[in-house]
This record gives structure tokens, sequence and C-alpha cells, in this order.
């Protein structure tokens, strides 16, 4: 007769806190990652827009909606690669 024992380990299982915990800890590198590619996608088109006003000092001076967009800016001034 074969009891089990109180030492005996349990096979590991994917639960959904698993799935959490790891999702957790993917988050900043993910958000990170978008935050870049984001950046990279609409820094040419800020640029433009900053060298025809004439507010290379500024990177947030407020600026026609037509130019770019605000939260464009704000992306490519929050990303320090950009």
């Amino acid at each position: 007769m074969n009891l089990p024992s109180e030492d005996a380990v349990e096979p590991f299982r994917l639960s959904p806190g698993f799935f959490a915990f790891v999702g957790l800890l993917l988050a900043p590198a993910i958000a990170a990652l978008a935050i870049y590619l984001g950046a990279w996608l609409v820094a040419d088109e800020v640029r433009a827009a900053q060298s025809a006003s004439g507010e290379q000092g500024s990177e947030f001076a407020i600026t026609r909606a037509d130019e770019v967009a605000g939260w464009k800016k704000t992306l490519v001034g929050i990303c320090p690669a950009h």
C-alpha cells in the first residue's frame, strides 16, 4: 500500500494567478517598448512641425492644431531616446 508522503512535490500547474504574475512582471517592458515604438513613429512629424513653426527651444509650446497633435509631442517628450 503506497500512501503519499507529506514531502511529495506537486506538479507545476499553469494557473490564472501564475499568468497574472508573469503579466505584471512583463507589463513595464511592454509599456516601454510601446512608448519607444510610438515615439519612433511620430518623431519625424514632430520635428518637422517644430522646425516649420520655429519653436526649437520649446518642445511643448502650443502650436496650431493642424501642425501636429499634442499627444505626439508629449510622446516624443517622454521617450528619452527621441
